[in-house]
């Protein structure tokens, strides 16, 4: 049996037979957990048994090449030079952190180690929380993580013909590069817009890179929603390590426009790094894990014959006809556009705010907006667009812009009406997203007469009539068709009435938007949704907060007084709303929330330098209790006199 922990909290993780081990079930861990141990307990792993597991996850091959360490190939089995030796430079130099070739365009996925032989003392392979060091440095060298933002960096390093052993970046331009001569070289070089070089009196040549990407917004991965900075480079360990005969580690970075790095940011930083770097200490046969994107390694000074293997590799091969628990269906998955699972609500926001909540919203950065005819405030909506976009914060195609049918428009002939009434009010020629509020038909309401109609008709009534809600999903099709929306879906629907849509429909529908909090987490419905191609918007993510004022709940109850998320936010030096909201994107679902503070819009996306362990993610997990706050079922029957159940 294999046993399978994160390494960057104590949790006790799986055991796995060795064919269990899936390579979705593995994906999935490394972009939750970012590193795990993988050991066999009672035999340890040979390398060949290593390499066969390697080459069962089905990833992409990566050639080794770009990098500045000397290695040798270890012939296995499996396949050709997929496994090799790690840094093979000398025992008594410490490696700084860095992630795996993030000084290339396309740094690899994944990166394995094996022990083979444990060294006598020290030689471990500390590893650091690539996101921890973006905050970190995001928060106290602001302007150096704004210009690497903008400019990215370069790396200048000088590369001999031949290995040089005695270099911890000995590694010669022809290894490097995988050529022979120097015409092959500047062939290759030549090619990349930026790069230059300038070849030496001994052969060896000085190579400037091309601007490279220094920070990286780690997005959706595998229908996983990971969305994390990192601190995705190589400045560190080119600052600390690219010392030799040939090299000066302090003339070896520049921002992209070639200004110099400021050496104390930088020793800054790597101090961090060290001070809460993650140890292990190696037993043969143990294999760690890392995903490449997310965490940085590094290499302690060591004595003894250590010999720890390498294994780099590419994105995962996708076999559609494996069947993956909560995943989207490749033939309806959808890239996520625009590429942000933070929605910004107007629901109880007030007319005279709106439209000022609106701008600033697009200004602090969301490109979701989520409005409805109910409401009553889409024309605000509507005027906060427009400013927005006659300002030039944004275009119309980068906005994903969602209204919602109301329950006295379900009749085919009204549809269509009702979506004009709401593109008129947001100033819009189409709607991204259109949605059918509630599976509640009710007495239809003159739009001239009163708009909107609310829960009541003109006599002051709530009204349910007899309805079949394909009616209105035909209807829905039609404005597909017409180009009046470019998907639609529903609100509030539970499992059987979306069985029933999908066994009638024509169009699918693409979204469900559902009251979804760590006490009404909702796993079964939201796992239906996405197997049957769905992505799943939750509102009211903090629980009892937005209904406090409706006397729905009291404010005991809000989420954001929870003693567990209070603890874990805390721990995290963020605000309990930040917890709530990261949960909600680590589990996959577009978390929807609002505010009327400027400051707040802004704090409330501030969810993209932290993540919540599993630890974390089982506790807020545990919280749930089928809580609903929005229960037609209850609040119909006390405001309207109309008992009107949509859930058991």
């Amino acid at each position: 049996m294999l046993s399978v922990k994160p390494l960057f909290e104590e949790h006790p993780g799986r055991t796995y037979k060795p064919d269990e081990l899936t390579q979705g079930e593995f994906v999935d861990s490394l972009d939750h957990q970012k590193a795990l141990l993988i050991r066999r307990e009672d035999n340890p792993l040979s390398v060949e048994e290593f390499a066969d597991l390697l080459v069962g996850f089905n990833f992409e091959g990566y050639p080794y090449v770009g990098g500045a360490a000397p290695r040798t190939i270890i012939p296995v089995s499996a396949g050709k030079d997929i496994i090799f030796t790690a840094n093979e430079s000398p025992p008594q130099e410490p490696i700084p952190f860095h992630h795996e070739l993030a000084q290339t365009p396309n740094p690899p996925e994944y990166i394995f180690f094996y022990c083979d032989t444990p060294p006598e003392e020290g030689g471990e392979t500390p590893i650091i929380d690539s996101t921890l060091v973006y905050r970190f440095a995001k928060e106290n060298h602001p302007e150096f993580i704004e210009k690497l933002f903008k400019v990215g960096a370069r790396y200048i390093r000088t590369l001999p013909p031949e290995d040089d052993p005695l270099s911890p970046i000995g590694r010669s331009y022809k290894n490097t590069w995988h050529v022979q001569t120097p015409q092959e070289l500047e062939a290759k070089l030549s090619k990349i817009d930026g790069c230059s070089w300038e070849w030496k009196d001994d052969g060896s040549v000085r190579i400037t890179s091309e601007p490279v990407p220094a920070i990286r917004l780690v997005k959706e991965h595998y229908q996983n929603q990971v969305f994390q900075y990192t601190f995705a480079n190589s400045v560190v360990a080119a600052f600390l390590g690219w010392q030799d005969s040939r090299n000066n580690r302090l003339e070896a970075l520049r921002f992209g426009d070639m200004e110099k790095m400021p050496e104390a940011v930088l020793e800054s930083i790597a101090n961090f790094m060290h001070n809460h770097r993650v140890l292990h200490k190696w037993q043969k046969g143990d294999i760690m894990a890392l995903n490449n994107r997310l965490v940085m390694h590094s290499r302690n000074p060591f004595t003894g014959p250590r010999r720890v293997f390498a294994s780099i590799w590419g994105s995962p091969r996708i076999n559609d006809s494996i069947y993956q628990a909560g995943k989207i269906p490749s033939k309806y998955y959808k890239p996520l556009v625009p590429e942000d699972p933070l929605v910004f609500g107007f629901w109880k926001v007030p007319k005279d705010i709106t439209t000022d909540a609106c701008y600033n919203a697009i200004k602090a950065g969301y490109r979701r907006l989520d409005c409805a005819c109910d409401y009553g405030n889409e024309k605000e909506v509507g005027e906060g667009i427009a400013r927005a976009l006659k300002d030039g914060l944004c275009t119309r195609e980068e906005l994903f812009i969602t209204s919602k049918l109301w329950n006295t428009y379900h009749k085919r002939e009204h549809v269509p009406m009702a979506l004009d009434r709401t593109l008129g009010d947001l100033q819009l020629e189409y709607l991204d997203e259109y949605l059918i509020h509630f599976p509640i038909t009710m007495e239809f309401v003159p739009f001239d007469a009163k708009y909107p109609p609310e829960w009541h008709n003109l006599q002051g009534k709530m009204v349910v009539v007899d309805h079949d809600i394909m009616e209105t999903w035909g209807a829905m099709e039609e404005l597909v068709k017409l180009g009046k929306c470019k998907e639609i879906g529903v609100c509030n629907f539970s499992t059987q009435l979306l069985r029933h849509l999908l066994s009638n429909c024509t169009i699918r529908p693409t979204v469900l938007q559902v009251e979804l909090h760590p006490e009404n987490s909702q796993k079964r419905l939201v796992r239906f949704a996405r197997e049957q191609g769905m992505r799943v918007t939750g509102f009211s993510v903090f629980g009892a907060t937005s209904y406090v004022e409706l006397g729905g709940a009291t404010q005991d109850e809000s989420l954001l007084n929870n003693e567990t998320i209070v603890n874990i936010a805390k721990s995290k030096e963020k605000t309990p709303a930040q917890i709530l909201i990261r949960w909600a994107c680590q589990r996959g679902t577009n978390p929807l929330n609002k505010s009327s503070k400027a400051e707040r819009m802004v704090e409330n996306r501030e969810v993209f330098d932290f993540y919540l362990t599993r630890t974390e993610m089982e506790l807020i997990d545990g919280l749930n209790k089928n809580r609903r706050y929005n229960d037609p079922g209850d609040f119909c029957e006390g405001a309207f006199g109309t008992f009107c159940p949509i859930y058991e």
